[in-house]
C-alpha cells in the first residue's frame, strides 16, 4: 500500500476545511423507495413491493457536492433544474445542506432529472429514469458561465460533473479553461462518453475503464490497453492527469510527468457502486488543492471509494471517518519520503 507521512496526512485533512469548490454539471434528484417483497404479482411475473420508506437525495453533480461537504469544504453548485415540483424539492435539499442556489438556473423545457430506485431487502430491483438529454440553450449556458465567472476569484477548484444530460458542452469547458488560466483554479472532470472530445486542456479527468475505452478509441482487454488508452487521452486532449477507476482492480493514476501509479482497491465489501465516481473526483480534487501530491490525493480518494461502495445508494464519507481510516491504512509513519 502506498503510504502518506503522518504529519502530511494531517495537514491535507485540515486543509480540506479551508477550501471552496464549485461543482458544475448535471443536477439530479435521486428518489429512493425501500420496501419488502413477500409475493409475486398475479398480474405479471414481477415482485410486489410493500413500500416502507421513501426519500429524496441529491444525485449526479449534487452527490459530488454532498461528498465535498462531508469532507468539510465550502461548496458552490452550478446547474439547471426544471420548473416543476421535483426542482422545488432539489432546491429545498440544497438549502438544507447549506449550498447556495444562486447558480442554479431553471429550464422549463427540460424538466428536472429524476432517478427512482426501488430497493427491497438491500437489493435494487428496478430503476425508473425521467430525463431529457438535449443540451441547454445558448442563453442558459451564457447565464451559467457568467454566474461562474462571478465566483472564480473565490474558489480553489471547479469540478465538472458530466452525466450527459445537457449542461456540459464544449463551449462551457472552453470558458472554464480560460478562467482557469486567469485565476489559477483547478479544473477537474468526471467524464461521460458522448462528450469526451470536449475536455481539452483541463487539469484532471477521472474516467472508468468503459469511458476510457470510448475516449481513446481502444478496446480495453488488458492492463497494457489501459496504459495505451490513458496516454493517448493525455496527449490528444491534452490534460495534465488521468485517474482511471478500475473497479475491483483499484485505480491507476497517470500524472503530469507520465508516471503511472497503481493503487489496489480498498473495498472489503461491495453492496452498491452508485455514486462511487462522485466520491473519487470530490476527494481527489479536494485533496489536491489542500496540499496533497497527485499520488497522495489518489490514495485518499481510493480509500474513500472503498468506503462508499459498502453502502446502499449514493453515499459520502464523513471527514473524521475518512481521516481515521486513512491514518490506519495509508498513514502511520514519520519519514518524509514516499
Amino acid at each position: 500500500m502506498l503510504m502518506i507521512e503522518e504529519g502530511k496526512l494531517e495537514s491535507i485533512f485540515e486543509g480540506m476545511k479551508k477550501k471552496t469548490v464549485m461543482v458544475i454539471g448535471d443536477l439530479m434528484l435521486d428518489h429512493y423507495i425501500w420496501g419488502k417483497v413477500e409475493r409475486i404479482s398475479p398480474e405479471a411475473p414481477v415482485p410486489v413491493v410493500d413500500v416502507q420508506e421513501e426519500k429524496f437525495k441529491l444525485g449526479g453533480a449534487g452527490n459530488v457536492a454532498n461528498n465535498l461537504l462531508s469532507l468539510g469544504a465550502s461548496v458552490f453548485m452550478g446547474g439547471v433544474k426544471g420548473s416543476d415540483a421535483q426542482g422545488d424539492i432539489l432546491l429545498s435539499i440544497l438549502r438544507e445542506i447549506g449550498v447556495p442556489s444562486d447558480h442554479i438556473l431553471t429550464d422549463p423545457r427540460k424538466g428536472t432529472t429524476v432517478k427512482t430506485r426501488i430497493i427491497a431487502h438491500t437489493q435494487q430491483i428496478a430503476r425508473l429514469d425521467r430525463e431529457d438529454r438535449t443540451f441547454i440553450t445558448e442563453g442558459l449556458r451564457n447565464q451559467l458561465i457568467a454566474s461562474v465567472r462571478g465566483t472564480a476569484g473565490s474558489i480553489d477548484a471547479v469540478i465538472i460533473s458530466d452525466y450527459a444530460k445537457g449542461v456540459v458542452s464544449r463551449e462551457l469547458i472552453e470558458e472554464l479553461v480560460a478562467m482557469k488560466k486567469e485565476s489559477g483554479m483547478l479544473v477537474c472532470v468526471d467524464p461521460k462518453e458522448r462528450n469526451f472530445s470536449f475536455y481539452r486542456n483541463v487539469d484532471v479527468i477521472t474516467p472508468n475503464t468503459k469511458e476510457l475505452s470510448f475516449g481513446a478509441g481502444i478496446k480495453i482487454e488488458s492492463y497494457d490497453d489501459i496504459l495505451t488508452a490513458a496516454r493517448r487521452i493525455k496527449t490528444t486532449l491534452p490534460c495534465d492527469m488521468v485517474l482511471v477507476t478500475r473497479g475491483e482492480h483499484g485505480m491507476s493514476l497517470f500524472d503530469r510527468f507520465d508516471e503511472v501509479i497503481d493503487i489496489p482497491a480498498m473495498a472489503r465489501a461491495v453492496y452498491d457502486v452508485t455514486g462511487a465516481g462522485d466520491t473519487v473526483i470530490a476527494c481527489f480534487t479536494l485533496a489536491l488543492v489542500s496540499g496533497a501530491t497527485p499520488r497522495e490525493a489518489a490514495v485518499i480518494a481510493n480509500t474513500a471509494a472503498g468506503l462508499v461502495v459498502a453502502e446502499v445508494g449514493a453515499a459520502s464519507v464523513p471527514w473524521d471517518k475518512l481521516y481515521r481510516i486513512c491514518r490506519e491504512e495509508a498513514g502511520g509513519y514519520t519519514s518524509t519520503a514516499l
